[in-house]
């Protein structure tokens, strides 16, 4: 009788279709994120309701909120699991509230008053945030190896990117099938798929196996901190996330109005977000090349001094006609990698900060790291907002506000990309004195194989 082949894969490896499964999870936090800050904030200053300014203050609370939810959130699941609730029931309890509040959202956001619609807001991503934190805490479970692990993630990534075409081809589309769609109508067909991947990933989870929890000791906030701040390379890195966020979060607040008002393509806003898109994932292979040849320092410094310059030469010569913005658009979203630049070079300080610390505190420096993506974020709406507001601006007659748009498009992301230049410039002043690096921490004995 002949032998079984042997088996490509650990034999504790997840199945081809559990990580299917794990990717198919991705789709509504994909499609409820970077699109809904692009499409929201604009459909509720249109009716007039809340004034402009407020409207950017609104999102900036509901960002940050986001961004300290998080940490709340993920002690919470971890300790829940602990006890035996599996990551799935997490997930099913968040999904409810999290497409009942985007319904009251799109019904009655742009009719509700700043005091009952913010409220809304903060339970729509506090939903959002235990939905995330479940399935990404589910995923680390999930993963024992890092082969295991960049199957799973990659799989999650890669399903992501084809939600988040999704977002931005269907109000394309439902453009250009309906002639003078309105806003609410484009917001409406973006979020109906929502109706379509939430169902999808609910089904997904009972395709996966639970997984085991993961013992950790609890964090010591205050020392954690102080001893981030002693760190001059981390808080230059947490420098880089925060004004590279500011300057994309004021990209998203005010892409809609810059396209009606400066650009007058307001029926094609949806089809310029998309080449915004295509353009990043076309051109993110070349910016990991050269983050590979030349550095991720030089690299995120090259790409971040071609987005300034491209966003002051737009405001000198702005785009004239479609096929202008599409480029300029395009050229625009090639930029929107920086986080491969910034999560490397956080990962190339971690054996230095273990070194120093004498231990591995990798989960928290990047849970670090996207709160100040979402303060970065916050601020640039709050800001944007309150600048369109001190000039006059009219949601309901953008045009008559073009030049003050279109100044605070420019303006303000340039000023964020030549600060992140300024800091990379600094950073490498310090590298050169870091501590020698540590290695990885040791397996566990107990997981040793007794022999070889």
């Amino acid at each position: 009788m002949a032998s079984a082949a042997p088996s490509s894969q650990p034999a504790d490896a997840l199945p081809p279709r559990d990580v299917a499964a794990y990717a198919l999870c991705v789709g509504p936090v994909a499609i409820l994120g970077l699109p809904f800050s692009v499409y929201l904030p604009p459909y509720i200053s249109e009716s007039g309701v809340i004034a402009v300014g407020l409207v950017g203050l609104m999102f900036s609370l509901s960002t940050l909120w986001d961004g300290v939810v998080d940490p709340l959130i993920g002690v919470g699941v971890d300790r829940s699991t602990a006890r035996g609730t599996p990551h799935r029931a997490w997930m099913w309890r968040a999904a409810l509230p999290l497409a009942a509040l985007l319904v009251v959202l799109l019904a009655f956001g742009d009719t509700l008053p700043f005091l009952l619609l913010l409220p809304v807001l903060l339970l729509f991503y506090s939903a959002f945030s235990l939905y995330d934190v479940a399935y990404l805490s589910w995923g680390s479970g999930l993963a024992r190896d890092p082969d295991t692990s960049s199957r799973l993630f990659g799989a999650r990534e890669w399903a992501a990117k084809l939600y988040l075409v999704a977002a931005f081809a269907t109000p394309a589309a439902a453009q250009a099938l309906i002639p003078g769609l309105s806003l609410e109508g484009r917001i409406i067909a973006y979020a109906s798929l929502v109706a379509i991947a939430l169902p999808l990933a609910l089904a997904a989870t009972r395709r996966l196996p639970p997984a085991a929890p993961v013992p950790q000791a609890p964090i010591d906030w205050r020392r954690e901190v102080a001893l981030t701040l002693r760190f001059p390379p981390l808080l230059i890195v947490y420098g880089l996330q925060f004004f590279n966020s500011f300057a994309f979060g004021t990209l998203t607040a005010l892409f809609v109005f810059y396209a009606d008002a400066v650009l007058g393509l307001d029926g094609q806003s949806s089809l310029l977000l998309f080449a915004t898109f295509v353009g990043g994932a076309l051109t993110t292979p070349l910016w990991t090349m050269l983050a590979r040849r030349a550095g991720k320092r030089r690299g995120m410094l090259a790409m971040v001094l071609f987005l300034a310059s491209l966003m002051l030469a737009g405001l000198v010569i702005p785009p004239q006609g479609l096929g202008q913005a599409l480029a300029f658009t395009a050229l625009l979203g090639s930029g929107f990698v920086g986080l491969i630049f910034i999560y490397g070079l956080l990962t190339d300080l971690v054996p230095h900060d273990r070194a120093r610390c004498g231990r591995d505190r990798s989960a928290f420096l990047f849970a670090i790291t996207m709160l100040m993506q979402k303060i970065g974020v916050a601020a640039a709406i709050a800001l944007s907002y309150a600048l369109l507001d001190w000039g006059g601006f009219d949601p309901r007659n953008a045009a008559a506000s073009a030049a003050l748009i279109h100044s605070i498009f420019a303006v303000m992301p340039s000023l964020g990309w030549l600060t992140v230049a300024v800091l990379l410039l600094m950073l490498g002043r310090v590298m050169p004195h870091l501590p020698p690096p540590a290695p990885p921490p040791a397996p566990p004995l107990a997981s040793a194989p007794a022999s070889h």
